[in-house]
């Protein structure tokens, strides 16, 4: 889905920057593009740059019930 009309810039390569290392809108637009133009689509970049860092965090979390290795050790 094309998410900035102005930059023809996709979803897909929306999260592909966020993957990339850009953390906020701005940086965002630098590397390629979107938002940089009429800027409707930045609430758009919000919610990718929302769900990606839930979907990090998710990755990062610990398992409910999950020992630490180090635990298991001692």
């Amino acid at each position: 889905m094309i998410v900035c009309l102005c930059a023809n810039v996709s979803e897909r390569e929306i999260i592909e920057t966020i993957a990339a290392g850009a953390t906020t809108v701005k940086e965002i637009g630098r590397r390629c593009g979107a938002g940089t133009g009429c800027g409707a689509c930045k609430p758009l970049i919000r919610e990718c740059l929302a769900r990606c860092r839930a979907a990090a965090a998710m990755e990062a979390a610990p398992a409910v019930g999950a020992t630490p290795i180090a635990a298991e050790r001692a």
